[in-house]
């Protein structure tokens, strides 16, 4: 290529045999897709063997929630807010969703780019998670998985109502908290920011004990003193319903590891005559215990019903949610899934067979080889150790280390993964046929 014209710029002006060739290795994606979230932590950083910013919720109210691995759908807002880039050897970039508006037939093969408009149908993410994400929910169909990456000890995440749920009862009550949340910032006024009421309500919210007396001078004194009473048993209530969602839900362990399919179970999903979604959640935990998990989903809406009394208030659709969520009792161990050895492919395993996707885990030996047969478009994220990548005709495909992602065309055909460190596992994610 020459200076004037890039790899990247002949792939977007449509060059079909350098698209060809492109196609028969990895296409991988920039690591640092990073969006702030108000319960993100640090971790991440580390993890993708990247220089850690220690000062940088101090600085900006927010952690890094998310890594987009994989963004190449431009119908999802999240999605085409946040495209992942891929960089070629000459050093040129390009956006994925723009290189596969170009190729993706080639890339996707023509069945999977005509079902979805040249776009790549999943979105899988690293999550950090520091603090309690919203109490959520996502449409019919649209199901999700964590891979429990690393954790601290103690840490969990809720997945599923661990009791049958009334459902006007649990409407009115969130729509009750979402309005006395706002009395309580009414009667703060502008003497105290959003932020710095969440700052002081969070660690007194998590300490299940505690009482209004506990709660810092700081909050009472921004409030006029006659309306002190009003403000102690706005928190209380908002406290007791807070712990009251909480204990709600199933608190499933985040140990390193573990693989959830969130997803109804399917005598839930059979009883409720429509396609499965995934099940009521809110990653993270009251004791701010951090974890990493991969995620990998449908891209898609998500409502939420409920924030934990999070400060700013942020946006919350309670009838919506309400709307998806199954409000009956499932288990944990329906939930939990374990890998299963894919039979002649030793060192590959099967954990999630979903209707958007399939998950399989690669786990090659230091300087062991995994055998990967065929498959359609998919992509691939090392969680742990570092891999080498080669064809069946024992081509160079590529590498990837901790915290790399790459989607993998159609064109790669078979591979082989060689261990390049101790503990390596690369996680295979795949759209389903009929995704």
């Amino acid at each position: 290529m020459t200076a004037e014209r890039t790899i990247a710029r002949a792939l977007l002006d449509g060059d079909a045999g350098l698209a060809e060739r492109i196609g028969t290795a990895l296409l991988k994606t920039s690591p640092c897709n990073f969006v702030e979230r108000p319960w993100g932590g640090m971790r991440i950083r580390a993890y993708k063997r990247l220089c850690p910013l220690p000062d940088q919720p101090a600085l900006t109210g927010a952690g890094l929630g998310e890594a987009f691995e994989i963004s190449a759908y431009d119908a999802d807002d999240e999605a085409r807010e946040h495209p992942s880039r891929v960089r070629f050897e000459d050093g040129s970039s390009a956006a994925l969703p723009a290189l596969l508006r170009r190729h993706a037939e080639r890339w996707l093969g023509p069945e999977l780019a005509e079902r979805h408009g040249g776009a790549f149908p999943l979105l899988p993410k690293t999550l950090d998670v520091r603090e309690l994400l919203s109490v959520q929910g996502h449409p019919d169909g649209h199901t999700e998985a964590y891979v429990i990456i690393d954790a601290e000890p103690g840490a969990t995440l809720r997945v599923g109502f661990n009791r049958d749920i009334d459902p006007t009862e649990l409407e009115a009550a969130l729509t009750q908290g979402r309005a006395w949340q706002q009395h309580v910032l009414e009667l703060v006024g502008d003497r105290l920011s959003p932020a710095r009421v969440q700052a002081l309500v969070a660690p007194w919210l998590s300490s299940r004990q505690a009482g209004t007396a506990d709660v810092a001078d700081e909050l009472w004194a921004a409030m006029p003193s006659a309306e002190r009473a009003l403000g102690e048993s706005l928190l209380e209530k908002l406290k007791k319903l807070y712990w009251r969602v909480l204990d709600s839900m199933n608190a499933i362990p985040a140990t390193p590891g573990t693989v959830i399919h969130n997803a109804n179970p399917p005598r839930i999903a059979a009883a409720r005559g429509r396609p499965a979604a995934a099940e009521v959640h809110a990653l993270g935990n009251p004791e701010g215990l951090e974890f990493l998990a991969l995620e990998i989903r449908r891209p898609g809406p998500t409502f939420r019903a409920w924030d934990n009394v999070r400060f700013p208030l942020r946006r919350i659709d309670v009838s919506a949610a309400m709307h998806v969520l199954n409000l009956r009792r499932v288990d944990p161990e329906e939930l939990v899934t374990p890998l299963e050895p894919v039979p002649g492919h030793p060192g590959l395993f099967k954990s999630v067979r979903d209707p958007s996707f399939e998950i399989e885990h690669i786990r090659p030996s230091l300087e062991g080889t995994v055998d990967v047969p065929a498959s359609g478009a998919h992509c691939l994220h090392c969680i742990s150790g570092a891999a080498t990548l080669t064809g069946a005709d024992g081509r160079a495909l590529g590498t990837l280390a901790r915290g790399e992602s790459a989607l993998v065309p159609i064109g790669v055909g078979a591979y082989r993964v060689t261990g390049a460190e101790a503990d390596t596992e690369v996680v295979k994610a795949t759209p389903s046929s009929g995704a």
